[in-house]
């Protein structure tokens, strides 16, 4: 009967999608019939309204951007937003020729991303402390890195104020805003060359389909094709997203995107620590087997829709799925002898892993005054369901020399038809109900109110034998949950707020974990406190914002040491800290992008002996800074250089503190030259990452596995536009 329910009220929504496109007719033909009274809209007119309407939030200058959707789903200006939310534009993101969201979020104050010891294909970001979570237009993403060759910008969204979009880990979430259609033609294409063997094309295509202009398309295309600086380890990928929209009237709009994505890599394994430190080895050694690679081929669709009835009010409305198959043939480090020069390892091959999701939504916004006071309403309904079906083989493997690898003692076909050892079943499914109101008193205060309602069913079962077994075993917790926010700005000066805010959120993905009863872990929940400060200078060119939290996780898995093997929810974690960051203008010529964190991540409850400790991978300062020049209107007009420093304090490499990761800091180097030719806009750049080839450790996954940054490495590209 709950399944029966959950599938009426997917249902009730795409139907929502539905209508809010059925109204765009009526409103197109309704307009149709007025077109005579208003004749006095000229054509430009209205290709102006078009463009507006499908790229309304690219309000950037420079490097500054005034305004993001993503912490209240309205149009509220970042200064009256009472959360941290930090947005890096696309021209961040080409002049640094970011591809990961690993290069973008190294520009956010206290964000860092951890690699994952089985893929390259996998990677954990992780804010004031936790993991956050990675989204594409406000819908959740699954497992994989994100490709960014259809990114238009990042908004990141810090701490639980993003409970907003459901079950979340206290990290928040790292939204990326895709490109969209426009209706004016543009073409563009990149070549990228770099260390490493790194092959990287990437292709931007759109324009109007139709003579009115209505009917618009983008296709957005990348191919990358690089070896990782460790030996045997690469990553080469296909990426494809055509979309299309359809706008019948100004303020009415139906897009439906695609993704496909086809990708073959064989992640890098780490290093040891031997004592305190990272073992003085090589970087780029490697402890796997050659010639295993996982595989994995993904799709994404994506209908949604808006329209405003009127100057007050707007509807808008989604679905779409996600669709993963995954094959894996892993080698992960296990431990290091005494000796300190054996290492032991383990293996994981699968070629059944079958990831999938189902979204949907319908958000009502609405503008009116009570009493003097203006009032921005939202409310809405979303649904997730996520299923994940796996069966996998445990692999034996000899253990390494790390001063002298040898490979291939075990063959690569006897550990692919190695039997199969674990079968897995899951699914995670929640509906939500959220309201927000923004009442703004007299444009110098505003307090924002807001709560959501999630219902979330999780199932998981587990067996040795087959997958019949492992879903005769599955079992399932239900659990409701109301998660309140709250936040109020004062703004004494137009360029200038002050603001506070209180959110909690209801667990992200909770543990598979089981009691000593047999029942399964309750779910992580989270709270925050915020105080800041933001800023806009040099009119509105330069943004800045300082800001002061506690943010607490409980809930979390930890060992019930009177029954090992088994858990108990009781764990907590506690980060405190200061963020300031910066982007912006300072001249017509000099752009920057710059934080700082400060952060004390304390482990506060605990049966392992960590109580107290600070958190693994938690530096307590970090820092990054990037400046760009361009030469304007001389000799040396369109040449631009730049650079960035990034730098972080030494931090634990595991809860235990049994080891350290030491500080660091980094250069990096920029140039870029644009000119015309013909009609057409060329740009020849070049990169240089680890300019100083420093080696550093900026994560690690435990002792066995100690993971080293990128050395010394350029990338030159040719961009041509037209």
């Amino acid at each position: 009967m709950g399944g029966m329910m959950r599938h009426q009220s997917l249902n009730k929504i795409a139907l929502a999608v539905f209508l809010v496109c059925n109204s765009g007719l009526l409103m197109a033909e309704e307009a149709a019939g007025n077109h005579s009274a208003s004749s006095a809209l000229t054509e430009e007119t209205v290709t102006e309204l078009t463009t507006l309407q499908i790229r309304a939030v690219k309000e950037n200058v420079g490097y500054a951007v005034k305004q993001a959707a993503t912490a209240t789903k309205t149009d509220t200006p970042i200064i009256e937003t009472p959360f941290s939310i930090q947005v890096i534009p696309e021209e961040v993101m080409q002049d640094q020729q970011a591809y990961r969201l690993e290069d973008v979020v190294k520009n956010v104050s206290g964000m860092m991303s951890l690699p994952s010891p089985y893929s390259a294909a996998y990677e954990t970001l992780q804010s004031r402390g936790f993991a956050s979570e990675p989204f594409r237009d406000g819908q959740r993403i699954m497992f994989l890195t994100v490709p960014l060759a259809n990114a238009e910008r990042v908004e990141v969204l810090k701490g639980s104020a993003a409970i907003q979009y459901g079950r979340v880990e206290p990290g928040g979430m790292v939204n990326v805003v895709t490109k969209k259609p426009l209706s004016t033609t543009h073409y563009s294409i990149q070549q990228q060359i770099g260390s490493f063997n790194t092959y990287r094309t990437t292709a931007d295509l759109t324009g109007p389909i139709n003579e009115d202009k209505t009917l618009m398309y983008r296709v957005n295309a990348e191919y990358l094709d690089k070896d990782l600086f460790v030996d045997h380890a690469f990553d080469q990928r296909t990426f494809i997203a055509p979309s299309f929209t359809w706008q019948p009237s100004v303020g009415t709009s139906l897009t439906f995107a695609y993704e496909y994505r086809n990708e073959k890599e064989q992640a890098a394994t780490g290093v040891p620590a031997i004592g305190k430190r990272p073992a003085s080895i090589p970087t780029s050694r490697f402890f796997g087997e050659p010639n295993l690679q996982n595989h994995f081929k993904a799709e994404v669709f994506n209908l949604t829709g808006e329209h405003e009835f009127n100057a007050h009010w707007t509807v808008k409305a989604g679905i779409g799925s996600y669709r993963g198959n995954y094959q894996y043939a892993n080698v992960v480090n296990a431990g290091l002898a005494a000796d300190n020069v054996t290492l032991s390892r383990w293996g994981l091959g699968s070629n059944y892993d079958h990831r999938n999701t189902e979204d949907a939504y319908i958000d009502v916004t609405g503008k009116f005054d009570t009493a003097g006071i203006k009032h921005t309403l939202l409310v809405g309904t979303d649904y997730h369901r996520f299923r994940n079906y796996a069966n996998w083989s445990d692999w034996t493997l000899p253990d390494i020399n790390i001063n002298n690898p040898v490979y291939g003692l075990v063959s690569k076909a006897t550990l692919k038809s190695s039997p199969v050892t674990a079968w897995w079943s899951r699914t995670d499914q929640w509906q939500g109900f959220y309201f927000q109101d923004q009442l703004n008193f007299s444009d110098k205060l505003y307090l924002l109110l807001g709560g959501r309602y999630d219902t979330t069913d999780m199932s998981n079962g587990f067996a040795g034998t087959s997958m019949a077994d492992a879903n005769a075993a599955t079992q399932t917790k239900r659990e409701h949950e109301f998660s309140p926010k709250v936040g109020l700005t004062y703004k004494p000066y137009e360029w200038l707020a002050l603001y506070g805010s209180y959110t909690e959120a209801f667990g992200g993905w909770a543990s598979t974990g089981v009691t000593f009863s047999g029942e399964m872990l309750d779910p992580e929940s989270s709270k925050q406190y915020e105080v800041g400060s933001k800023g806009e200078f040099f009119d509105g060119k330069l943004s800045a914002s300082v800001a002061l939290y506690e943010l607490t996780k409980k809930n979390l898995a930890i060992s019930d040491l009177a029954h090992l093997g088994f858990s108990l929810s009781n764990g907590e974690v506690t980060s405190k800290g200061i963020e300031f960051d910066v982007s912006g203008k300072i001249t017509s010529n000099l752009s920057l992008i710059g934080n700082v964190a400060f952060s004390d991540v304390t482990i506060t409850k605990d049966t392992n002996g960590t109580q107290g400790n600070r958190k693994a991978n938690t530096p307590h300062t970090m820092a990054g800074l990037w400046l760009k020049y361009d030469f304007l209107g001389d000799y040396l007009d369109g040449l631009s250089i730049g650079g960035g420093i990034y730098a972080a304090s030494s931090a634990h490499g595991d809860d235990a503190d049994t080891f350290k990761l030491p500080g660091y800091a980094r250069l990096d180097a920029y140039a870029a030259y644009k000119l015309k030719v013909g009609t057409h806009n060329v740009t020849a750049q070049l990169n240089i990452n680890n300019l100083l080839d420093k080696t550093y450790y900026p994560s690690a996954q435990g002792r066995a596995q100690v993971f080293a940054a990128e050395p010394l490495n350029a990338i030159g590209s040719v961009k041509l536009e037209f």
